[in-house]
Order: C-alpha cells, then structure tokens, then sequence
C-alpha cells in the first residue's frame, strides 16, 4: 500500500533535509528555497526519516501516528564514559532467582525496545515467541539434547566428517566433546540449555524478506538485553536452540514456526541469583586501519 505524503507548503522551511536524507528520491527540490514536490510516494518503505529530519513538522505522513513522531531533546542523550560503563555491565547470567517472576508488562519494555533495532530495508518482519511455560522448556530441552545425541552418533562416522567442506568437518570435530558434556550435564539433572531461567524469547522471521534477518534478530535481541539490564534482569543467548531448532520438525511445530521462516536467535532472562559487583577487562580490539588512499 503505498503512503499518502504531504508537505504543508505554509510551513515548510523549504531547505529541503528531506530530499537529502530520503535514499528512495520520494522528495524532489529542483530549485533551491521551494517547497520540495513529491514525485515517488510508491517507492515509500516506511523508514520515517523525512518526518525525523523536518524541522518545522511541515510533512505529514499516512505510515507514521503524528502523536509518536517526538523531538529528541537533551534528556534522551547518554554520556559516552556512562554508556560505555553501562555496555560493560551486562554480562551473560545462567542463575536465577527460583521465586521472582518476570511480569509481562517488563517483558513488553523489551519487546518494545525491539521494534526500534535497524533492519534491513526497514523490513521490520521479524517475530517473537515469549515462553514462561516451565513444562514447554523442559519439552525444548528434551528434544535439543535428542539433537545433540544424533550428532554425537553420525559424526562419530569418519566418512560423515570427510564428505564435508574441512573447515566445516574440523567445526564440528571440535564441537564434538561440547555436544558430549551437554549431553552428560542433562542426564546428570541439569539444565544446561535455559538453566532453569524463567523466561525463554526465541525470534524468528522469513528469510526472504530482508537481506539480513540474522543481523535483523541479533541487533533486535541485544536491545532487548540492554533494556533488561537497565531493569534489573540478566540475560544469556541460548546459542544451542537457533543452531539447531530449525532442523527439528518437532521443534518447529511446537513453537508454530511458519514454513517459511527459520529461528534466528534466543535468549533466556530473568532476576539474577546472584550480583557481579566488578568490570572486568576484555582483550584489546584487534584493528587494521586503512587510511592511506588505495593505488590500483
């Protein structure tokens, strides 16, 4: 469906930020200090730039409520140092307080926090499941640990491995004792897939809609862990369901995948059982700068 846009020619400051922000040419200013004409309204994706750019609210827009198009003031800054003392906190917690449950309105902050992470193409197409169903997880763990077994078992086969690209066989050779000490942990009575977290988000979309929904659901994801972290939570990817979920029939029907989509990222969360009281320090960047201009 394509947008109605219009601009309000009676308080337009006519300095054209919307044709210069606009990556579809919707706007057109072929004189400068003229109201800019709208010449590609069906090229329109929804991105929102030209109403985030006009200062004078001179454009109106059918994609966009009017009462959520906000300014930005000062109060929504972050200062650097804080921000990155902030990015530093967050740290992946696999224990939980047994007893303290995560109201819904939270997990809707997350959710929320979500919807405003960059995708591709602003395709905005990914989906979310929200389990807090104790029994569904333990059902989840159950059917990934089955996974983790046939792995075990196939790939003990020489052949198996020599039939694959090698640096996809020495992948998995190395996997190979991880997939065993999962294995050994659940039998043992453990959790080690959503250690015993009251709260499982798994994120999935259809692959075809935008050039990058695994980028799409790790950006979105993290926004949701920073926004837990601000709330008090603690978060941890759940690597294991995302890798292998989506070769599951099983899986896939108990989460109500549609066809055409593919789990892209989980992660549990939930009020930590413990409190980490310091920063630790993490390996330099490894960077190479390219700043001299390249000579063919």
């Amino acid at each position: 469906m394509h947008p109605r846009i219009e601009i309000n020619h009676e308080i337009c400051d006519k300095e054209g930020l919307c044709v210069r922000v606009c990556i579809e040419d919707i706007f057109e200013q072929k004189e400068r200090s003229t109201v800019p004409a709208i010449v590609h309204p069906e090229a329109c994706f929804f991105c929102g730039q030209c109403l985030a750019i006009c200062p004078t609210d001179a454009i109106s827009h059918s994609g966009f409520e009017i009462s959520n198009v906000i300014p930005i003031t000062p109060e929504m800054k972050i200062e650097s140092d804080r921000l990155l003392g902030f990015l530093r906190t967050r740290r992946s917690i696999r224990e939980y307080h047994p007893k303290r449950r995560v109201r819904k309105e939270t997990i809707e902050k997350l959710l929320d926090a979500a919807r405003y992470a960059p995708t591709g193409s602003n395709a905005q197409s990914l989906e979310h499941i929200v389990i807090t169903d104790r029994a569904m997880m333990d059902k989840l763990a159950a059917l990934s640990v089955d996974i983790f077994r046939e792995k075990i078992l196939h790939f003990q086969d020489e052949n198996a491995l020599s039939n694959l690209d090698p640096r996809l066989a020495r992948r998995i050779e190395s996997d190979i004792p991880f997939y065993k000490s999962v294995v050994s942990e659940y039998e043992a009575g453990k959790d080690p897939f959503f250690y015993q977290a009251p709260v499982l988000i798994i994120t999935h979309a259809d692959l075809t809609i935008t050039s990058c929904p695994t980028e799409d659901a790790t950006l979105a994801s993290y926004q949701m862990m920073l926004m837990a972290q601000s709330l008090g939570l603690g978060t941890c990817y759940v690597g294991n369901l995302y890798e292998f979920g989506n070769e599951s029939p099983e899986i896939r029907e108990m989460l109500e995948i549609p066809v055409e989509n593919d789990i892209l990222i989980s992660f549990i969360l939930g009020y930590p059982a413990v409190r980490f009281r310091k920063l630790v320090d993490r390996h330099e960047p490894k960077v190479q700068w390219l700043e001299k201009a390249y000579v063919a």
